[in-house]
């Protein structure tokens, strides 16, 4: 009995060696495994998380209290700021109700003149 039954060939999913090719490498790119790729993007991976921890505490800590301080001032000096408004706009009153005050004088003033002089 013949029969023309093929296995199917498996070779290409296998990640092992392929038999009389001894130390070939399926899956390479540039010359290096992606285990050894794995190993060095979690090298730099970690020196990046290092080096952002050295600008968090070492170089950018010492600014906080500083920018706390910046920001506190700003606001004391927006509240100054809004009173010298308020102030403002009551001396702005205070002038308007003098300046008719003045016109009042002046039209007494006036008249008596007037009286006086008769004219």
């Amino acid at each position: 009995m013949v029969t023309n039954y093929r296995r199917p060939s498996y070779r290409r999913f296998y990640f092992g060696k392929i038999k009389g090719k001894e130390g070939a490498r399926l899956h390479t790119l540039l010359g290096l495994s992606w285990g050894e790729w794995a190993s060095i993007v979690t090298i730099i991976l970690f020196m990046a998380g290092m080096v952002s921890l050295l600008f968090k505490y070492i170089v950018f800590d010492p600014f906080q209290d500083d920018i706390k301080d910046l920001n506190k001032n700003f606001k004391t000096l927006n509240d100054n700021l809004r009173e010298i408004r308020v102030s403002i706009a009551e001396l702005d009153k205070r002038v308007d109700e003098h300046d008719r005050r003045l016109d009042r004088h002046h039209e007494r003033i006036k008249d008596l003149h007037n009286k006086i002089w008769g004219k």
